[in-house]
């Protein structure tokens, strides 16, 4: 059996101790900063035992445990990065107590464990993908937010744009250029058509003639909240900017995510299912990681927070309770996404699909809409799994 190197992650430091196949303590349990001083010292330590085959093992941290991981797969040690709920889970006992040193000991007891499962980390082609996934929700999330205000701002500021720009219109690289140079109603009435006729047809408006004139008709019109030296026009202005800024961005990791998940053996399999396009096929790869790992759907079902939370008092269990929610929220909300598609593209196509079908299953069964959608999550993910393990047979 290896040497085993416990950490206990923190904010900016851990405490670490070393302990031999034998059970013997090598190394007591002491605190290092995350450092690139303290960590060298600790790996002269580790070095001057001579032991072979050492093994890392600490529990994920969000962010926190990445500087230690790092540091020591460069030296060619086998780090382990167990779930904080599996580790949990091994460690209850009857008496609470809780130590950095008591955290470390209970990770070589897992390690030695004979249930110990090594968690093989993903290769960097998902380590990757991930990083883009996750890169991608947070600018996708920040961009609503953005977008929320601009549209506060639009109506106070010239609320006919809705109007001159219908639907996601408004949202559009060249509505988003032309209200940062015009945010208000008086600025494009006191200007010339043909200077905005100029700016549609340096981006290739199809309507470059005609549109300038219907906005400046609309903006003679209108009557806007604001007068035109009000702050809050050159918020709007800034708010298009930055809604354009961020959509150009997010549509740059939209191609970079694609463009990975390519190189990926799942990619095609989960793509043919009817549909899914290229990017949410890349998107459930990025977050899945290698889908392999999974042995069963309870795993994966787990692991994306959708299997059903239990309830027992006395004699009365309830197995079919809400999900738990403790898994992946980002799986959930792709899966989401992914099944109300299909659903919806059925409706239009009439093409027989069995998540169409089980959906009006549910809702035959007096289920609401939303849980007949949650219902499809897991059926689609059955799917997945199935078309990826005939793949790896």
């Amino acid at each position: 059996m290896h040497s085993c190197l416990a950490i206990d992650v923190a904010k900016g430091k851990s405490m670490v101790t070393l302990v031999s196949s034998s059970g013997e303590v090598l190394i007591d349990p002491y605190e290092v900063n995350h450092s690139i001083n303290d960590f060298t010292n600790l790996l002269n330590r580790i070095n001057k035992f001579k032991l072979d085959n050492i093994s890392v093992i600490m529990e994920s941290t969000g962010i926190y445990h990445r500087p230690i991981e790092r540091f020591f797969l460069e030296n060619n040690f086998k780090v382990f990065v167990i779930n904080p709920i599996y580790g949990k889970m091994q460690k209850r006992n009857l008496r609470k107590t809780k130590t950095d040193k008591e955290d470390c000991f209970n990770l070589v007891n897992l390690f030695m464990s004979n249930t110990f499962k090594e968690n093989i980390k993903p290769d960097q082609l998902y380590l990757d993908l991930n990083a883009l996934s996750r890169q991608y929700f947070a600018l996708d999330e920040l961009c609503v937010n953005i977008k929320n205000r601009y549209r506060n701002l639009l109506y106070l500021c010239f609320p006919e744009y809705e109007e001159v720009f219908k639907g996601n219109m408004v949202y559009s690289s060249v509505a988003l250029e032309f209200i940062e140079s015009y945010p208000h109603a008086d600025i494009i009435s006191n200007t010339r058509i043909d200077k905005l006729q100029n700016f549609f047809k340096k981006h290739e408006y199809k309507s470059w003639k005609s549109k300038p004139i219907k906005i400046k008709e609309t903006a003679l019109k209108s009557y806007p909240s604001v007068n035109m030296n009000d702050e809050l026009v050159s918020n709007l202005s800034q708010m298009a900017r930055l809604v354009n800024e961020y959509q150009k961005a997010i549509d740059i990791i939209k191609y970079k995510i694609v463009f990975l998940a390519k190189k990926s053996k799942y990619f095609e399999p989960i793509n043919s299912i009817y549909g899914i396009g290229e990017f949410t096929t890349s998107i459930i790869i990025a977050e899945l990681n290698d889908i392999n790992r999974f042995n069963n759907i309870k795993e994966l079902t787990a692991y994306c927070g959708l299997d059903p939370s239990i309830k027992q008092s006395g004699k009365s269990v309830n197995v079919h309770g809400p999900i738990s929610k403790s898994g992946n929220k980002y799986m959930r909300k792709i899966l989401y996404i992914a099944c109300s598609n299909i659903i919806t593209i059925v409706g239009r196509t009439k093409v027989e699909n069995d998540i169409e079908i089980y959906y009006r299953k549910k809702r035959n069964e007096g289920k609401h809409h939303y849980a007949a959608i949650v219902a499809c999550t897991t059926k689609l993910l059955r799917k997945i799994l199935a078309l990826c393990k005939q793949l790896d047979k």
